[in-house]
C-alpha cells in the first residue's frame, strides 16, 4: 500500500498538474449517438485517456488499458477513451484493437478544458487521467506527456490502490 501511495504522489508530482482535484464533468459522443457522462461512473475508479487514433503510443496504450479493464472491471474499474482528432472513426478503432470499454469523441477544446491545459500549449498523447471513486483526479499526464502513466506496472499499482479505497487517499 505504501508503494501505491508513493506512486500516486509521484505520478501527480511528475505530471506537474494539480492533483488531487475534483474531476470536472466530462461528456463524449459515442458511436451509437449516445452521450456518455463522466459522472455516471461516480463510485468507481476511472482511467480516462484522451487519444489521437493515428498515434502509435495511443494504440499501444489502448491494448494495455483493455488488459486493465479485463483485470479490474469486476472490481469497480472503468477505462474509457476519448479521441480528439477530427473525423476519428472511434467505432473502427475500438474494433481494430478489440476494446470492450467505451470509446468516443471529444473536441480539442473539451479535452483541454477537462485537463486544464491552455489552448496555446502543445499536448502529447495519450493524456491519461485516473479518477477515484468520489470523483477526484488522483493522477494526470503533464501536457508534454507522462510515460509513468503509460506503464502497465505503475497503472496496475495505482488502480489497485484506488480500488482498495472507498474514500480519499
Amino acid at each position: 500500500m505504501r508503494l501505491a501511495c508513493f506512486l500516486l504522489a509521484a505520478a501527480a508530482a511528475g505530471a506537474q498538474v494539480k492533483a488531487p482535484r475534483p474531476a470536472p464533468e466530462f461528456q463524449m459522443a459515442e458511436p451509437s449517438g449516445r452521450t456518455a457522462k463522466g459522472s455516471s461512473y461516480r463510485g468507481d475508479v476511472v482511467l480516462l485517456a484522451f487519444i489521437v487514433t493515428s498515434c502509435s503510443h495511443c494504440q499501444a496504450a489502448s491494448g494495455e488499458f483493455e488488459k486493465l479493464q479485463s483485470n479490474f472491471g469486476r472490481r469497480g474499474f472503468h477505462a474509457a477513451l476519448a479521441a480528439f482528432d477530427e473525423g476519428a472513426d472511434v467505432a473502427g478503432y475500438a474494433r481494430r484493437f478489440g476494446l470492450t470499454f467505451p470509446v468516443g469523441r471529444a473536441s480539442k477544446d473539451e479535452m483541454r478544458a477537462f485537463l486544464g491545459i491552455p489552448r496555446a500549449q502543445r499536448v502529447a498523447t495519450p493524456q491519461v487521467v485516473l479518477i477515484d471513486r468520489i470523483g477526484m483526479i488522483r493522477a494526470q499526464s503533464a501536457p508534454e506527456g507522462a510515460p509513468m502513466l503509460q506503464s502497465p506496472e505503475v497503472l496496475r499499482a495505482l488502480i489497485e490502490a484506488l480500488i482498495g479505497r472507498h474514500s480519499v487517499l
